[in-house]
């Protein structure tokens, strides 16, 4: 299996725009959208993934144009991590350094730490894990995109490569990225190259 994974396109939220719970693409994000579609236009592919966030569905959908004929799921199962009541936060930009805090005054490890209406991040984690024992499962020869988030991108790769969950704090990854991973059919990673986005740089280049 080939596995594609986009993080979406830049949102209000991570522009620190206002926005809802839900946020829209930022107008960076929309032009990001727009170019991370041409990575696509040479790559075959056998079955997409889409999170069903407004972030994720509309940075595919500059991409759908150059994957005509490829089967799509939207998937709840690919949201991004959630941080129940600190989802919405200080003027709807999210407030991690609420959940931070919350789990320092409850005594909790961070990653344990599961907030009113939302998940810990182990249980992301965990989460990740099971998406992936699924696509091993269903497409053990096929190249296959996954459009979702940076938590969920970042501890799907954890998981892939067999990393702990206290890895991810050591990189991040981009808006409008995409990681690439190889993987045999008993599911060992032959190479990955993580947070490639040489195709935005490229495509301004053009412009």
């Amino acid at each position: 299996m080939k596995l594609y994974l986009v993080r979406h396109a830049q949102s209000k939220r991570n522009a620190r725009q206002e926005s809802g719970e839900d946020p829209e693409l930022s107008e960076v994000g929309e032009e990001q959208a727009k170019r991370l579609g041409s990575y696509f236009n040479k790559v075959e592919l056998d079955k997409i993934y889409c999170s069903t966030l407004k972030r994720a569905k509309t940075t595919f959908e500059r991409i759908k144009p150059f994957v005509k004929g490829v089967s799509v799921s939207y998937s709840k199962k690919i949201v991004e991590h959630k941080i129940g009541i600190y989802e919405i936060g200080i003027k709807n930009k999210g407030d991690w350094k609420g959940y931070a805090e919350a789990a320092k005054k409850a005594g909790v490890p961070f990653h344990l730490f599961k907030p009113k209406y939302g998940d810990s991040l182990l249980e992301t984690y965990k989460r990740t894990g099971d998406f992936y024992t699924e696509l091993l499962k269903k497409h053990k020869k096929d190249n296959v995109l996954v459009v979702g988030h940076g938590i969920f991108n970042m501890f799907l790769i954890l998981n892939i490569l067999g990393l702990d969950l206290s890895e991810g704090q050591y990189y991040q990854l981009s808006n409008a990225s995409v990681s690439t991973l190889n993987i045999d059919k008993d599911g060992e990673v032959k190479d990955f190259h993580i947070n490639d986005y040489n195709h935005l740089i490229r495509e301004g280049m053009k412009k």
